[in-house]
């Protein structure tokens, strides 16, 4: 499995930009109010932070991924012991966008399906996609639809020009201040941190290097553009007040098109974008909590007998919190502010780099470690072209010395 530059950033873009624009946003604005897109910017900021160093921490040890390089780190045991913040992440993180999906699919198109009905399926889709295509498959997925999920957004935001007010950004900053800019910027922040994947991405890129750092800051940033702009169009098309009281005020604002007496309903193609958008950022999921757990057991070469780990948890835990009902703004404030953001997105990475620079000053992790590629196929090919290279060199001695013996005897 390989994947170039150019599909690391399209994918690392993809898994920031719909998630944040269908469900960030009216958090944001509850906090910053009509200046909510500084806080954008902030976590657009933080969430490059956290890419880079991923990115930096991955080009280190080229060709491994974070299950690989944390045990060349920090040891066996000990490197094993620091990926369960990870696990956690990897496991519960489908279910709980797999809620959202269920949750915006149900209160906008199918209001009468069953829980399973909408879950299912789009579960299935997603190993199958895994399976049969892991990584590769998703890149090219991502590198086909993003470009056409970015007209889209454009278009979106041409096509609502004459329902914004400009008048519903001022005051600037004088009736918000500092804290609540900041406290509106922790949510997308923590969204965008999820950049920090990276790391078991970066292992799989077929030209890894500067380009790779560039690819992955450079979709962030992108990501966070989008997400900026989309809260400035809802502040100006809503004002704050209605805006921070949506569920989906994205989605809502677009439902207002109406161009020429015959362009609406383009909340369709919004809705496209989002469900392209989620089942890439849960085929990611899927694949590296299955193959990252694969690593964690010693067992790379079946990562594929893994998927149905993922999927079962997901589909379990999934009809659970639909059920129970969770908050969305209490489990990204407590769980992902307070818990996935600055542990797995700063502080463990952080840890892990200033460990490999002491350890290895070189940036060689591990000297000549192989790129994961899918398991035992590429080990015992490598193996064989060795061998008959070695077949090749002693033919090749054979044939010289008996050139040799026919001249002597000559």
């Amino acid at each position: 499995m390989r994947i170039s530059n150019q599909q690391l950033f399209w994918m690392i873009m993809m898994l920031n930009v719909g998630i944040n624009l269908l469900i960030a946003i009216s958090l944001v604005i509850q906090d910053g109010h009509q200046d909510a897109w500084m806080s954008s910017m902030i976590s657009g900021l933080i969430g490059v932070a956290a890419s880079y160093l991923g990115t930096r921490l991955a080009l280190r040890h080229p060709g491994q991924t974070l299950v690989e390089f944390s045990g060349v780190i920090l040891g066996k045991w000990l490197g094993k012991l620091i990926l369960l913040p990870y696990l956690f992440q990897w496991y519960i993180v489908i279910p709980l966008i797999m809620r959202d999906q269920y949750t915006f699919v149900h209160i906008n198109v199918l209001f009468m399906t069953p829980v399973w009905m909408v879950v299912g399926p789009m579960l299935l889709v997603i190993v199958y996609a895994v399976y049969h295509g892991g990584i590769e498959a998703i890149a090219r997925c991502t590198q086909v639809w993003s470009p056409i999920l970015l007209v889209i957004l454009l278009i979106t935001f041409g096509v609502t020009i004459n329902n914004l007010d400009w008048k519903a950004l001022f005051p600037v900053y004088a009736l918000t201040g500092a804290g609540p800019i900041l406290k509106g910027s922790l949510v997308p922040a923590a969204l965008l941190g999820e950049s920090v994947n990276v790391m078991m991405l970066a292992a799989f890129v077929d030209k890894p290097g500067r380009g790779t750092q560039r690819a992955a800051v450079s979709g962030v940033l992108l990501a966070a553009l989008f997400i900026t702009i989309g809260i400035l169009w809802v502040i100006m098309t809503f004002g704050w007040h209605i805006a921070s009281k949506l569920k989906y005020p994205f989605f809502d604002m677009v439902k207002l098109v109406y161009l020429m007496e015959f362009i609406q309903n383009m909340d369709v193609f919004i809705m496209a974008v989002w469900l392209v958008s989620i089942f890439i950022k849960m085929s990611v999921y899927v694949f590296v909590a299955s193959y990252g757990t694969a690593q964690w057991v010693g067992k790379t070469g079946k990562w594929r007998s893994f998927i149905w780990l993922p999927a079962v948890t997901t589909f379990i835990l999934a009809m659970l919190i639909i059920r129970m009902n969770v908050p969305n703004r209490l489990v990204l404030n407590y769980l992902w502010v307070g818990t996935i953001l600055p542990l797995n997105s700063f502080l463990i990475p952080l840890l892990l780099l200033i460990v490999s620079v002491i350890r290895f000053p070189a940036g060689s992790g591990k000297p000549g470690a192989v790129q994961p590629d899918g398991g035992e196929r590429e080990q015992t090919q490598t193996a064989g072209e060795a061998s008959n290279e070695n077949q090749d060199s002693r033919d090749a001695k054979s044939t010289n010395a008996g050139t040799q013996g026919k001249a002597y005897y000559s």
